[in-house]
C-alpha cells in the first residue's frame, strides 16, 4: 500500500504543474469505494465507473487540453471490482464548406471511433490509458486477476470499418492495445 500512496502523491504533484483541466485521485481503502468520471467534448466523450470492496486502491490522472483527452487510471483489489470504461470520438473528415447554414453538406466523411471495457473481477489488477486526439483514438489496458472482462471497440470512416471483440473469463491475464486514426 506505501507503494500506491507513493505513486499517488506523485501523480498529485504533477497535476499541479499542468495548464489545463486536470483531476488527479488517488484512493486507498478497506471497504468499498466507487469512482466516477467523465468529459463529454466537442465530438469526444469519455466515461467511466469503477467500484471495489475489500483491501483496494485506484489512481486516476484525467487531463483535458487544447480538444485532447487523456486518462490514466490504475485499480487494484483484494476483493471484487466492476468496472466500466468507455472512450469515443466522432469527426469530420473534411473541412466545412462555406455557404448556406441550413445547406445539405455533400462529400462530407463521418468518422466514428469506440472503445469500451465492461467486468467484474473476483480479485485483480486493472490498468488503462485512454487518449483522445483530433487524429487518433487509442487505448491500453491490462487485466490480471479472476472474473470477466468483455471488451469491445469499433471505428468507421469512408475507407474502412474494423471491429473487435474479445471476450475472457476465469483465471485471466490480457493485454491489449487499440489505436483507430493517428499517423500512417
Amino acid at each position: 500500500m506505501n507503494r500506491g500512496c507513493a505513486i499517488g502523491c506523485i501523480l498529485l504533484l504533477i497535476a499541479g504543474f499542468v495548464g489545463a483541466d486536470s483531476i488527479s485521485s488517488t484512493i486507498m481503502c478497506d471497504g468499498a469505494s466507487w469512482v466516477s468520471s467523465s468529459v463529454i467534448g466537442q465530438g469526444q466523450t469519455y466515461a467511466a465507473n469503477l467500484f471495489t470492496t475489500s483491501i483496494a486502491s485506484i489512481m486516476r490522472e484525467l487531463q483535458v487540453n487544447d480538444g485532447k483527452v487523456k486518462v490514466v487510471t490504475v485499480a487494484d483489489s483484494s476483493g471484487p471490482m466492476g468496472i466500466e470504461e468507455y472512450s469515443g470520438q466522432a469527426g469530420n473528415q473534411t473541412p466545412a464548406q462555406s455557404g448556406c447554414v441550413f445547406g445539405t453538406s455533400e462529400n462530407r466523411t463521418r468518422t466514428l471511433d469506440e472503445i469500451r471495457y465492461t467486468g467484474l473481477l473476483m480479485t485483480g489488477l486493472y490498468a488503462s490509458s485512454r487518449n483522445l486526439t483530433s487524429s487518433e483514438t487509442s487505448a491500453t489496458t491490462m487485466v490480471n486477476g479472476t472474473g470477466m472482462i468483455l471488451a469491445r471497440a469499433s471505428s468507421l470512416d469512408q475507407d474502412n470499418e474494423t471491429t473487435h471483440a474479445s471476450d475472457v473469463a476465469g483465471r485471466l491475464n490480457m493485454t491489449e492495445g487499440i489505436v483507430f486514426g493517428g499517423e500512417e
